[in-house]
């Protein structure tokens, strides 16, 4: 099973943004390739914990983005952080629960829910700038 390669089509943009979903995407790659290889329960327990703990630090950076953009659609986009999160703590508790878990599995969870995320959602944010719709956060913006 292949990794979750990166291309500039993902990119917002917005550098901080953009930065960090490459940031998860390497994370994501790093819990696929341990469970792929086989690696102790140990070592894919942390990488989960670490794909956790980063998904929250990103979806809170970009709430913090939306919020200074007035991003009208913020309360919908935080559910659906809401959903996503809970989706890596599924995938824990049913580890913690030794419950059989395939690399297939969490490829597609992992992977589905990063791309369709930066594709289907955060795609909207560029657009509402785009627009000119929201407050000029220029300093994020890539040159």
């Amino acid at each position: 099973m292949g990794r979750v390669e990166w291309n500039d089509g993902l990119n917002l943009g917005i550098k901080k943004i953009d930065e960090q979903h490459k940031e998860l995407v390497g994370i994501i790659n790093g819990v696929l390739e341990a469970f792929e290889s086989g690696e102790t329960d140990t070592a894919i327990d942390k990488l989960l914990k670490q794909l956790k703990e980063y998904t929250v630090h990103h979806f809170n950076a970009e709430e913090k983005y939306m919020e200074e953009i007035e991003y009208p659609w913020l309360s919908e986009h935080k559910r659906m952080h809401a959903s996503l999160k809970q989706s890596v703590k599924s995938l824990q508790a049913a580890r913690f629960h030794m419950e059989k878990v395939s690399v297939k599995d969490v490829k597609v969870l992992l992977s589905s829910w990063l791309i369709e995320h930066i594709l289907r959602v955060d795609y909207k944010i560029l657009k509402f700038m785009k627009e000119g719709k929201g407050k000029d956060r220029s300093e994020n913006r890539k040159a």
